[in-house]
C-alpha cells in the first residue's frame, strides 16, 4: 500500500506522536460540531465572506480617494483663484506706485531743469567774469611789475646821483653856519 498524506504529514515523527496523530484525525472525522472540522470549516467560510467584501470595499475606497482627490482639487482651484485675484490685486497697485513714482519723478526733473539752466547760464556769466578778471589781473601783474622795475631803477638811479635837495641842504647849513658864526662874533664883540 502506498504511502498516504497523513503518512507523509507523520513522517520523522516518533510512533507516539503519529498514534496521537491518528486520534486527532479519528475525532476530527467523525464530525462533532464543536470540534476543529466544522469550526475550520466555519473560520473557511467566514474567511470567503470576508475575502467576497474585499473588492466591494476597495471599490469604495477608490470612490472615496476619488472624491477627496475631486474635493482637494476644488480647494486647490479656489485657492489658486484666490491667489491669482490677490496677486493681480497687488501688480495693480504696484503698476500705480510705479506710474506714480515715473510721474512725480517726471515733474521733479523737470522742475529741475529751469533752476539747472539758470544755473548753468550763471555759471557760464560766472566763468566768464573770472576769465575777464583772469586776463585782468594778468595785465595789472604785469603793469606792476614793470612799475616794480621802473621804481627800482628809479631808485638805483637817484641814489647813484645826489640830490639837489641835498645840495640846497648843503647850502642851507652854509648859510645857517656863517649866519650862527656872524651872530657870535658879534655877540663877542659887545
Amino acid at each position: 500500500m502506498g504511502d498516504s498524506d497523513f503518512d507523509l504529514l507523520c513522517e520523522g515523527a516518533s510512533p507516539e506522536e503519529a498514534k496521537r496523530l491518528r486520534k486527532v484525525l479519528a475525532d476530527w472525522c467523525a464530525g462533532d460540531e464543536k470540534g476543529f472540522p466544522a469550526q475550520l470549516a466555519l473560520l473557511t467560510r467566514a474567511q470567503w465572506r470576508a475575502a467576497a467584501t474585499v473588492p466591494r470595499s476597495a471599490h469604495d475606497a477608490r470612490q472615496s480617494l476619488h472624491q477627496e482627490f475631486a474635493e482637494h482639487h476644488k480647494q486647490v482651484a479656489v485657492l489658486l483663484n484666490q491667489l491669482e485675484q490677490l496677486t493681480s490685486t497687488n501688480l495693480r497697485e504696484q503698476k500705480r506706485l510705479v506710474d506714480k513714482h515715473a510721474a512725480d519723478s517726471a515733474k521733479a526733473i523737470a522742475d529741475l531743469r529751469v533752476p539747472l539752466s539758470e544755473a548753468e547760464a550763471v555759471a557760464k556769466r560766472v566763468r566768464l567774469e573770472l576769465e575777464t578778471g583772469a586776463e585782468k589781473w594778468t595785465d595789472a601783474m604785469a603793469e606792476f611789475q614793470t612799475a616794480t622795475k621802473r621804481l627800482t631803477q628809479l631808485c638805483a638811479d637817484l641814489q647813484a646821483r645826489p640830490w639837489r635837495n641835498h645840495w640846497v641842504l648843503l647850502a642851507l647849513l652854509l648859510i645857517a653856519t656863517f649866519i650862527a658864526g656872524y651872530f657870535i662874533a658879534l655877540h663877542r664883540a659887545h
